[in-house]
């Protein structure tokens, strides 16, 4: 068995696809097998994660279904021993019905709104996610729930707390477009006084030279670029910002409690179905999202209850449930 996984990674996407997939894909090496990302680009940052767990990376010119991504794919050679995962919005059912002829291929949705699923796994991690919204669009084993959160290892081990003064850590995926990391920034530093503040920016992030100038400029902020640790900068933190996404299992994961922001149409399922508070910001971040921020902070006692009651939600073994299902579907 080998598993293949198409997604796609760019400055200008981003590294969510891809860190999601990549779960899987630590789990599936953990377990020996062999394991090949097929992507549009093929980064310094992507590379470094394939090094790591020793996996491939083989790049895949144009986007999900484009003529030069079936050119591509065919050269491959796959076979139904194989597994193909795949993982993207350019994704659509006549692509995936193709490839389902020459492979058995797992599906990562999030979205639901294609019209059918011919494929052999379909997974859709989020908390509303329900059996009855494919009952007429697929045949698939699903795998639906936060029971499949797609959680990194790092999450899910003990990792050592900073002996700093409390603080909050801001991040909003590998590129935050929208530079939504400065704003929350500039919003808590007006309303929270001697607050201290943690940010991450992700290796596809182009504004990381202006916060390193803003960490030059304030007290008690630092700034964490490209960290080899994602989670040992979260450990600790008494609040964690972040946009709905992978990153909410992440640090649910790690049962530390967060805000949420919907930034994306794609994350509006979050308003509804999130096991933290969520702030919808598609049209901006609200005028007092400082003010929020002080008040949880200031209410110790309700922050130990949303972590409480998120890691409850997602204890960060789906990835491994995701391997069991490709091994015995």
């Amino acid at each position: 068995m080998r598993l293949f996984i198409r997604t796609e990674a760019s400055t200008q996407i981003g590294l969510g696809h891809f860190m999601r997939c990549f779960a899987i894909a630590e789990e599936a090496r953990a377990q020996g097998i062999e394991v090949t990302f097929l992507l549009n680009e093929l980064g310094e940052a992507v590379m470094a994660r394939l090094e790591e767990i020793g996996a491939k990376g083989v790049r895949i010119d144009g986007s999900l279904g484009s003529a030069a991504d079936f050119m591509g794919m065919a050269a491959l050679d796959l076979t139904r021993k194989d597994w193909l995962l795949i993982d993207g919005y350019a994704a659509t059912e006549d692509y995936i019905a193709l490839q389902s002829q020459a492979v058995r291929v797992a599906v990562v949705d999030d979205l639901n709104v294609l019209e059918r699923f011919d494929c052999d796994l379909l997974i859709n991690p989020a908390q509303a996610a329900k059996p009855a919204d494919y009952k007429r669009k697929t045949r698939a084993r699903l795998r639906l729930g936060p029971d499949y959160a797609l959680i990194r290892k790092e999450f899910t081990q003990a990792c050592p707390v900073s002996a700093e003064a409390p603080f909050v850590t801001i991040m909003f995926g590998g590129s935050d477009p929208s530079q939504l990391t400065s704003l929350c920034i500039e919003g808590i530093y007006r309303n929270i006084e001697s607050v201290h503040v943690r940010t991450i920016a992700g290796p596809a992030n182009v504004h990381t030279n202006d916060l390193t100038k803003l960490e030059q400029k304030l007290e008690r902020y630092r700034l964490y670029a490209s960290p080899p640790s994602v989670a040992r900068v979260l450990a600790g933190s008494a609040l964690v910002i972040t946009a709905a996404g992978g990153s909410v299992g992440e640090v649910a994961a790690m049962g530390l409690p967060a805000l949420v922001l919907v930034v994306y149409d794609n994350q509006a399922a979050a308003l509804k179905a999130c096991p933290y508070p969520v702030i919808d910001a598609r049209a901006g971040l609200p005028d007092d999202l400082g003010a929020q921020v002080k008040a949880l902070l200031d209410d110790p006692a309700r922050l130990a209850e949303i972590a409480r009651n998120a890691h409850a939600v997602v204890d960060g073994e789906g990835p491994r449930r995701i391997v069991e299902a490709l091994r015995h579907v």
